[in-house]
């Protein structure tokens, strides 16, 4: 049976978030994006004459997952929406580019490309996660910043 989107919560269901969790769920955020990141810049020797390009990417990259993350820290719900479009129009890039990457640097073929899903990955799994974690919507709402 389908319930509306509109239905009431069940018995099981959370109708709050949690503030800690939602924090701690950031901080997880923040660390699985700032790792692969990094992973994705250790790779970055095999591109050639693109490898400066690339790390400059990743550098840009992480620096704005960070101020995102921190946004949403502070209650800027608004700041979900972006740092998750902002994660999955990376990966479509990244994987509209991966064709021509694999033709043109032919040593990347094993370790690079595993590297460069795992990243497409993780931002699309932590996007998802921004945009349906409970506790996250529950830090990010700015009329219930006395309540903790």
């Amino acid at each position: 049976m389908v319930t509306p989107l509109t239905s009431p919560p069940k018995s099981w269901q959370r109708t709050r978030g949690n503030r800690l969790a939602g924090r701690v769920w950031l901080l997880v955020i923040f660390v699985c994006l700032t790792t692969m990141n990094y992973a994705a810049g250790l790779i970055a020797p095999l591109f050639g004459a693109v490898a400066s390009l690339y790390c400059g990417t990743l550098l840009i990259a992480s620096f704005w997952n960070a101020v995102l993350l921190l946004a949403i820290g502070f209650q800027h719900n608004w700041a979900r929406f972006a740092l998750a479009a902002f994660l999955l129009g990376f990966d479509a890039v990244t994987l509209l580019l991966i064709p021509e990457i694999m033709i043109r640097h032919r040593l990347l073929k094993d370790e690079g490309i595993q590297v460069i899903t795992l990243l497409c990955s993780t931002n699309a799994l932590a996007a998802a996660f921004l945009l349906y974690s409970i506790d996250i919507r529950w830090i990010a709402r700015p009329n219930d910043a006395g309540n903790a």
